[in-house]
């Protein structure tokens, strides 16, 4: 199916046509982009922009509305008075989502009518943040109950047939007014970039729009959409990524296969690890881009006089190896595998002479608070252990604490290398 974007270029990458058209992409129909301005602008702010001639943004609508069954229209940013003029004509009969694009986050103007933009609301169903709320009705919103009064007046004065104020700026919660009925969407606090979270929000909605969703369950695919993109955002572009379920699920699929590979690898090595293999079991971890950790399900055991796997890899098989190497990475993010291994004195001397780098926790020295608190053992280790070596640490041991088993913790940047010195540490003789 087609979606029609019609919306300005953000060189930055983060949000306008490039954000609409990886929304589209991903949620799996066919973007249709129109190109109405090119802005200046990075993640911090917007420095300017340049409209195109009205007539350019009107042949192309029209190109792609003769070869293409559009199903539904997104607009953003169309930036002055002659394109809304010209967009509001073509796009005229279509399911349309129009986000009212008034200025940037840091204030800089992007339409030079807002009153002309107003022209596109007739008919559509219209997406406002709380800011272009308040810039479309001249309403103060503090509160839920403000949003619902701000979206019945865009629908009943200004003729959208939906709207959907946006709660991002005020409590999470989005507000859908549709055929004399409000509906509320409430969110949870996602960390992560928030850039062009209104330009992947509209396009999603226009997306499950076109796929045949009910307006309400499609708002609600739309905004966990959204949550996603920001949860799972990149430091690099400092904005949403609307690709996060895509390469969710490839990083997925290469950690599984990753760590399956070496797993079947380690098992060769089972009647040299047997002795190693603590009471409570072997696990081994593997971490994902995303920071979603695979292990094995059941841990690693013995098995007569070599180990065995009990169940397959799978995602948060191990709570404490994950709690283990999610800590690691928050200091050094290219680490991404552990195992662990019963404490042995002749195996921490080894990493030594190997060079690795060793270092340990004593769960003795563990402050009263963290024993209180639930689960935070493993990540007080972890930390304390990272700032006694001063660099990465390779391997990481405790000596135990009453009714705790001591335990030698091997990382690595992927899964080979922790097997690569596990087999080092196994196959080198004392000096």
């Amino acid at each position: 199916m087609a979606v029609l974007l019609v919306a300005g270029l953000d060189p930055g990458g983060g949000a306008g046509l490039k954000a609409d058209i990886e929304t589209v992409s991903a949620l799996g129909e066919h973007p249709l982009p129109v190109l109405t301005a090119v802005t200046y602008q990075n993640p911090s702010e917007v420095r300017g922009y340049h409209t195109l001639p009205p007539e350019v943004v009107r042949e192309g609508i029209r190109a792609v509305k003769e070869s293409f069954e559009i199903k539904a229209v997104k607009i953003g940013m169309v930036g002055n008075s002659e394109i809304t003029k010209v967009v509001k004509e073509e796009t005229s009969g279509f399911v349309r989502v129009f986000d009212p694009v008034l200025s940037s986050s840091t204030g800089r103007k992007l339409i030079d009518n807002v009153e002309a933009l107003k022209t596109l609301i007739p008919g559509s169903i219209v997406t406002p943040n709380v800011p272009e709320a308040e810039a479309l009705t001249g309403l103060k919103i503090r509160s839920v109950n403000d949003m619902k009064e701000a979206a019945n007046r865009i629908a009943e004065e200004l003729g959208a047939e939906a709207v959907v104020v946006k709660g991002g700026h005020l409590n999470l919660t989005d507000v859908l007014y549709w055929n004399g009925e409000f509906y509320e969407f409430p969110g949870e606090k996602v960390e992560g970039f928030t850039h062009g979270t209104g330009c992947a929000f509209s396009s999603a909605l226009a997306t499950f729009l076109a796929k045949g969703f009910e307006l309400p369950k499609a708002v609600e695919s739309a905004k966990r959409f959204v949550e996603g993109a920001i949860r799972f955002s990149k430091e690099e572009a400092k904005a949403v990524n609307p690709l996060w379920e895509l390469e969710r699920d490839a990083y997925r699929w290469r950690a599984r296969e990753e760590l399956e590979r070496a797993l079947r690898e380690l098992v060769t090595l089972g009647e040299i690890i047997n002795p190693y293999v603590p009471e409570v079991g072997t696990n081994f971890a593997l971490a994902t881009p995303f920071g979603e950790v695979f292990a094995v399900k059941g841990r690693i055991v013995r098995y007569g006089k070599t180990v065995k796997p009990v169940g397959p890899v799978e995602l948060d098989a191990s709570d404490h190896l994950r709690r283990a190497l999610l800590k690691m990475r928050e200091f050094y993010p290219e680490i991404r595998a552990v195992l662990n291994l019963r404490y042995s004195e002749e195996l921490v001397e080894k990493a030594k002479r190997l060079g690795l780098v060793v270092s340990f926790y004593d769960r003795r020295e563990e402050p009263e608070e963290v024993k209180r608190a639930e689960k935070g053992t493993m990540e007080w280790g972890i930390e304390t252990a990272v700032k006694r070596a001063g660099k990465r640490p390779d391997v990481v041991y405790h000596l135990g604490d009453w009714g705790k088993e001591p335990m030698i913790l091997i990382f690595g940047r992927d899964a080979r290398e922790v097997v690569e010195r596990v087999k080092t540490l196994f196959s080198s003789s004392p000096q």
